[in-house]
């Protein structure tokens, strides 16, 4: 199929009209047009309305119909595609044994303290080969499409050490070649404390900047740094120490803020103007 597209007669054609965030009930209104088409031209919206309008519009202005592949999407809805935000996509093992351990009272840092949560996936992780951790992520990007996902973005994390988060992040970079889904990479080597830095938080942090960000940063591996700024995990003086020095590098900052204790990590996205605070 070429970059020429019509799809018309849909039943309803979500828009999702406007260009700024909407709050409360402003979030129903969703543009929504009945029998609705779009035009696409060489892979970009050029037309958007009712479809006879859209139609009678595209006849009048002399472009050749044969050039476009056509879609009745009568008694079916047309909307814009789902960006998923905030995954951890690539990633060797399971935990499901540690929804028994949840469902018993133990909390999630419990369970991260006694080595398990991120760091029973990060020793999965590390001994994955690359090429299973590029199968299983085919098939975690098929089902998300399935589900209307088009764009993705993905973080690393699992690794905590430098040959990891490379491995993962050359994955996403695979995976966005392989696959018709657009994976958007995020360095995340500030997920946890790794086991051999245990009780030296601020010495990991100089090891990410030192041997791991200037290699993602150079080889363009990721569009942004992301830090799990939590108690137990990483202070807000670290992640901010981590954070400016990857926005200097060119890794646009994100952050993991105050999901278990209200401890600063809002406050600091908003002083750095980080791109999210999740």
């Amino acid at each position: 199929m070429n970059g020429n597209l019509i799809i018309q007669k849909a039943s309803e054609l979500v828009t999702c009209s406007g260009f700024t965030a909407k709050k409360g009930k402003e979030m129903s209104a969703l543009g929504i047009i009945a029998d609705g088409a779009v035009v696409i031209e060489q892979g970009k919206i050029t037309r958007v309305g009712a479809t006879a309008d859209v139609m009678s519009e595209f006849m009048a202005s002399g472009r050749d119909f044969s050039d476009f592949n056509t879609i009745n999407a009568s008694g079916k809805a047309v909307l814009p595609g789902f960006v998923d935000s905030h995954t951890h996509l690539v990633f060797g093992g399971y935990r499901a044994d540690e929804f028994a351990w949840r469902l018993k009272g133990d909390s999630y840092m419990d369970i991260l303290q006694r080595g398990g949560g991120i760091l029973s996936t990060v020793a999965a992780t590390r001994s994955a080969a690359r090429e299973d951790l590029v199968q299983s992520g085919l098939k975690r990007l098929d089902s998300m499409l399935a589900f209307g996902v088009t764009t993705v973005e993905a973080k690393s994390g699992y690794g905590l050490d430098r040959a990891t988060e490379i491995k993962q992040l050359e994955v996403m970079a695979d995976l966005n070649r392989l696959h018709p889904l657009d994976v958007v990479p995020t360095f995340m080597g500030a997920h946890a404390v790794p086991p051999e830095f245990k009780g030296r938080e601020d010495a990991y942090i100089d090891f990410m900047l030192a041997d791991v960000v200037p290699e993602v940063a150079s080889r363009k591996l990721a569009e942004f740094c992301d830090v799990f700024c939590e108690q137990h995990v990483f202070s807000v003086a670290q992640s901010r120490r981590l954070l400016t020095s990857a926005a200097a590098a060119g890794l646009k900052a994100k952050l993991h803020a105050d999901e278990i204790v209200q401890l600063g990590g809002a406050e600091l996205a908003a002083e750095i103007g980080a791109v999210s605070a999740d």
